[in-house]
């Protein structure tokens, strides 16, 4: 059984055989290129859905942050290979997945509150009642290794959303390696955000899709709107890695309640904006509601929701 109502890959491998309709791509334009132009990125994304912004990490900084996530993984497989496989997403058992990454090293909690994918995320999102914080949504790593299969299309949303026809998460990739065909680089289906509810997630409708390519250290933004999937990593030797972050408004429930799931003690010292976006915070939409069931140490690091970036 799926959680919510998505599908899980067992039961869309069922479905898959059937004949299904087939969605070829309707995009009038051409196609995002990598860019260092934020203007242009954002432009990008109003038009066809998604956008490939080059630079934001050098090559050290990357190498250093795919090192730090690739021994992470080694260590939950020394404990239980169960902990980073079998995504209820993934077509098959190759795939490696890390969460409670604020947790786990600084490079984690320091890509949350990036300025880049802040400022995408207001673009994204638009403003909050009071001006409170944005909230992470969701936080984890994908790390795709040779012959891991192909993910179906989907969007980063309940269908319960489908009929809302504005954004409720911002989407940030962070490629830790070259993101090409090849390795299974994200696939999108340009300006299906602009589809709103008449898209269908049962399985039996079939969307042509795009590589998103982006060079290391780049990150690929877009939001739950978007039709997108992880490609299938056909090379022989090659592995891609990924930080995939959703943020969404301060009236839409986080997937994850981060204040229980991170360690108090690493989230001691950091700033009052990674505390307001993991929801360290007792305001809720103007009503403040004290954590007074919570330890001394969760409600010290309770900060204002009023956004300060």
């Amino acid at each position: 059984m799926a959680v919510g109502d998505a599908l899980e890959m067992g039961e869309y491998k069922e479905i898959t055989p059937r004949e299904r309709k087939h969605v070829k791509i309707a995009f009038d334009g051409p196609l995002p290129q990598p860019t260092r132009d934020v203007e242009q990125a954002k432009a990008d994304i109003d038009r066809a859905g998604y956008a490939i912004v080059t630079g934001v990490l050098s090559d050290s900084e990357w190498r250093e942050a795919r090192q730090v996530l690739v021994d992470e993984i080694a260590r939950e497989e020394a404990i239980d290979i169960n902990r980073v496989s079998r995504f209820y997403t993934d077509p098959d058992d190759k795939n490696r997945r890390l969460s409670r990454l604020p947790n786990r090293h600084k490079w984690f909690r320091d890509f949350l509150e990036h300025p880049l994918a802040l400022e995408f995320t207001k673009h994204i999102l638009g403003p909050n009642l009071f001006d409170e914080s944005y909230l992470v949504h969701s936080y984890g790593a994908n790390l795709t290794r040779p012959g891991s299969g192909e993910q179906f299309i989907h969007l980063d949303r309940s269908t319960g959303y489908h009929h809302f026809d504005r954004p409720t998460q911002s989407r940030v990739i962070w490629c830790l390696d070259e993101f090409d065909e090849e390795v299974g680089a994200t696939r999108v289906v340009p300006g299906s955000h602009l589809l709103k509810g008449n898209i269908d997630m049962s399985g039996d409708t079939y969307y042509e899709s795009v590589a998103a390519e982006a060079p290391a250290g780049s990150i690929i933004v877009y939001s739950d709107q978007l039709l997108h999937g992880a490609g299938a990593n056909t090379s022989k030797d090659r592995e891609r890695a990924g930080v995939i972050a959703g943020y969404c408004p301060p009236w839409h429930r986080p997937m994850i309640n981060f204040p229980l799931v991170l360690d108090p003690q690493v989230m001691q010292g950091t700033s009052k904006t990674l505390r307001q976006l993991l929801g360290y915070s007792s305001v809720a939409i103007g009503f403040d509601e004290p954590w007074d069931g919570a330890s001394d140490e969760l409600r010290a690091l309770c900060v204002p929701a009023k956004m300060e970036y």
